[in-house]
């Protein structure tokens, strides 16, 4: 679930269906037993909540976020487990969270968002949105380290724990922890080995790579031929740019994936244009060799063509959709 205006999951009536004992409280008269002016009471009660409930889910439907927290919370404070008010106190929370914000009453948000959503798999454990929104949520606060230890937690009691996988890839990928995501993501691919997206999914990590490295601008434009266009010296390599046998020795990890992808979807159309990108990262590593420089860059043409041979061979126009 991405971050955006969620709806409150209850209804303007939200709680639950009306009762006998949610009628409006009045005096009791004073036969009633004991017992009886407990349960009456407790009927009190849950209208008042339910009334709190209905004035949060108006407020949070007009977009006044912080308020809808105010009814929830004394709606809680009048029956602290009802369901639909824990959820719905959790996506007001969400909807006050800031993109990167740090401050204060940010963190209060997510923390607010939070217990909301991990309350809510107590209250209801078979309810998927718990877990989901919980996680969604930290993700969405950059709170990484906590989804880190969650994930490997699992791990370490299912090492084959191909969701906890995913989400350590995503975890690592976000927190910009390369080195971690490209392990986990030969991790995926060893344990997916029948799965093109599995290996696809590396050779995309690792051309992103190596295009921030240094395989961009200038750099990927630069024709080291005598006598090209660009016939000039080279551009310069910024620090921490990828460059020499190590760029060589990762965009080849990344194609043999992509041939693994190819092998298994020999009509991967992805995998094929993504062949094409790889072999001109590769190829940057080699502008003091012009002969190994345009082998690559032939061999990139060629995955390019075919990519685009394979993308109008798959279009459907209305004659041929008919057969026609």
């Amino acid at each position: 679930m991405e971050p955006g205006r969620l709806r409150a999951y209850v209804s303007a009536d939200p709680i639950f269906p009306k009762t006998p004992s949610m009628r409006p409280c009045t005096a009791l008269a004073f036969s009633l037993t004991v017992v009886l002016s407990a349960f009456v009471g407790l009927g009190c009660t849950e209208l008042r909540a339910r009334q709190h409930a209905r004035e949060g889910n108006r407020l949070y439907q007009a977009g006044q976020y912080a308020l809808a927290v105010q009814e929830y919370d004394k709606a809680q404070a009048l029956h602290p487990d009802l369901v639909p008010v824990v959820l719905n106190k959790g996506l007001a929370c969400r909807q006050l969270l800031v993109p990167g914000g740090q401050s204060k009453e940010h963190q209060r948000s997510v923390d607010c968002a939070l217990n909301a959503f991990a309350r809510l798999q107590q209250l209801r454990p078979d309810d998927p949105r718990g877990k989901q929104l919980y996680v969604q949520t930290l993700f969405d606060a950059d709170r990484y380290d906590r989804l880190e230890a969650m994930y490997l937690e699992n791990l370490k009691k299912d090492p084959n724990d191909r969701k906890s996988i995913h989400g350590l890839i995503q975890v690592y990928v976000r927190s910009e922890r390369w080195q971690k995501a490209l392990e986990w993501s030969l991790e995926r691919a060893r344990l997916e080995s029948s799965d093109p997206e599995a290996h696809y999914s590396v050779g995309v990590l690792i051309h992103d790579r190596l295009f921030q490295k240094g395989g961009s601008g200038a750099n990927a434009a630069f024709d080291p031929r005598a006598g090209a266009p660009s016939d000039q010296p080279p551009p310069q390599f910024a620090e921490g740019d990828l460059q020499g046998q190590e760029r060589v020795r990762l965009a080849d990890v990344g194609l043999k994936h992509l041939d693994q992808a190819l092998a298994i979807r020999p009509g991967f159309g992805e995998a094929m244009a993504y062949k094409n990108l790889l072999l001109r990262q590769k190829a940057i590593a080699f502008w003091d060799a012009p002969e190994r420089w345009e082998e690559q860059m032939n061999a990139a043409e060629s995955w390019r063509k075919r990519s685009m041979a394979h993308g109008e061979a798959n279009q459907v126009t209305p004659a041929s959709k008919h057969g026609l």
